[in-house]
């Protein structure tokens, strides 16, 4: 009778084609996971600004006129009174609620708006 099994050479080897197949796939998976954190945040932000513009046409009588060259700041805090933005939304990069960040809108020449998203900064 032979007893059936694996001999060190054979599980040596099942090993090393494992360790080889995890370092080829390991990197591919960060990658994934860098690119949909990017893709989340580039979608929080576009929320954001789309809230705020929302707000700004919303409430025109209090930006006056929405000339060429003129800034915006609206605090997101702001846009969260208004039921514009969740309360507990929160930024994918710094996994911190975007409450006291705020975004500011640039009137272009055609009377558009660019919004530039800000993030709060913590001291220490």
């Amino acid at each position: 009778m032979y007893n059936r099994g694996f001999t060190l050479v054979e599980l040596t080897a099942i090993i090393v084609i494992l360790a080889i197949i995890f370092l080829i796939s390991f990197p591919n998976l960060l990658n994934i996971s860098k690119n949909d954190e990017k893709k989340l945040y580039e979608s929080m932000k576009n929320d954001l600004c789309k809230a705020g513009e929302t707000y700004i046409y919303s409430n025109l009588n209090d930006f006056d006129i929405l000339e060429e060259g003129k800034k915006i700041q609206i605090p997101i805090e702001d846009l969260i009174k208004n039921n514009l933005v969740d309360k507990n939304k929160k930024n994918p990069k710094t996994k911190n609620n975007v409450g006291q960040d705020e975004l500011i809108y640039t009137v272009l020449t055609d009377g558009t708006l660019e919004c530039e998203y800000v993030e709060f900064k913590k001291e220490g």
